[in-house]
């Protein structure tokens, strides 16, 4: 009968040779991770159409990933509201704020950037196209983006709906400045390009070069090429006034007004003889599509020769989103029909 002292040192044995059992084994944590984390599976599928209104997005990587960073990277084009997210393992399920439209085509996209629990970094990004409609959109826009005569990447390009402004796509350019609208409804876009420098997916008027382009998309793929141009800081202003005939003003400003939100919203007034007298009648209103620097005027009764007269534009957004100062946005002239010409946009001058 072993002595209780003898089991304790069969123990420590028993001890000394597990743990010298456990040394000769392999190193812990098993082979370094050097394989960057991938898209498994997305859903809806790639190329799906029929896709219900409610539908949530669900994607599955090849591995756990770095939550925060996977969010930030997500991008729905055009958008459908805020996007919320739960996870689950390596599972990442999208729920939009707002429901898919009927009948349009939806770009996913996960940036360049996704990082597993290792740090290890994947460099590509990922794209897929869905349909709620039984057919992809067949409308196709694609151009280029430059400054300077220098072909621009990353540039910011969106698509904007005249026909519903709420419905927005996007694009950036890749490495050789080229862009790609692919799946879009036939219509009516302001199309706007600019060099997004701090990435916030917004125009900046005191630090970003940009242009923009009226489109109509109708049958035929479009190319559009964009030439940046350095923003104006500056208001636009009512350098002076025309009267090329007798029904009609012509309001030239010194900046280029912008091609959409240019008059949506101003407020013309034209008075005799001064700011507070008798208001006159205006038939129509336009921006001249030779000039986008001029507003028409185009008026039911005649203009009465040697009357002196106050015009008023407020609210008038040139390129860059800016508006005219107060007591920039107005000017008296006096109308003259001896300085009449039958050359459009020629005419009296303010004085």
């Amino acid at each position: 009968m072993l002595s209780r002292n003898s089991v304790v040192v069969q123990g420590l044995i028993v001890l000394v040779l597990g743990g010298s059992c456990a040394r000769m084994g392999a190193p812990p944590g098993g082979p370094e991770d050097t394989e960057p984390p991938r898209v498994a599976t997305v859903v809806p599928a790639p190329d799906s159409t029929g896709v219900q209104a409610e539908a949530e997005i669900e994607i599955t990587f090849s591995e756990k990933v770095r939550k925060p960073e996977a969010e930030r990277l997500i991008n729905l084009s055009p958008s459908a509201g805020r996007l919320y997210f739960k996870w689950k393992g390596n599972r990442m399920r999208i729920r939009p704020e707002d429901r898919f439209r009927r009948n349009l085509t939806y770009r996913l996209t996960i940036e360049p950037g996704l990082t597993d629990l290792h740090r290890v970094r994947n460099d590509s990004s990922f794209t897929s196209y869905f349909s709620t409609g039984r057919h992809f959109a067949p409308g196709r826009i694609e151009g280029t983006v430059s400054c300077r005569d220098t072909l621009v990447a990353e540039a910011l390009v969106y698509a904007t709906s005249l026909a519903d402004t709420a419905l927005v796509f996007d694009s950036r350019t890749d490495s050789t400045g080229s862009y790609f609208f692919p799946y879009l409804p036939y219509g009516e876009y302001r199309l706007a390009a600019f060099r997004d420098r701090n990435r916030n997916e917004r125009f900046d008027y005191t630090r970003e070069e940009g242009a923009d382009s009226l489109v109509n998309l109708i049958f035929d793929p479009l190319k559009i090429n964009f030439q940046l141009v350095l923003a104006d800081t500056t208001a636009p202003f009512l350098g002076s006034v025309l009267t090329p005939d007798s029904l009609t003003v012509v309001l030239a400003f010194d900046d280029m007004l912008d091609s959409a939100r240019g008059i949506a919203e101003a407020e013309i007034v034209l008075r005799t003889p001064d700011s507070l007298g008798q208001a006159v009648r205006i038939d129509s209103v336009r921006i001249d599509t030779t000039d986008r620097r001029k507003v028409l005027l185009y008026l039911p009764v005649p203009l009465v020769a040697g009357q002196s007269y106050h015009v008023r534009a407020r609210g008038v957004v040139n390129a860059d989103g800016l508006t005219p100062l107060p007591g920039r946005d107005s000017r008296g002239f006096r109308y003259e029909p001896a300085l009449e010409t039958d050359k459009p946009g020629r005419g009296r001058r303010t004085r």
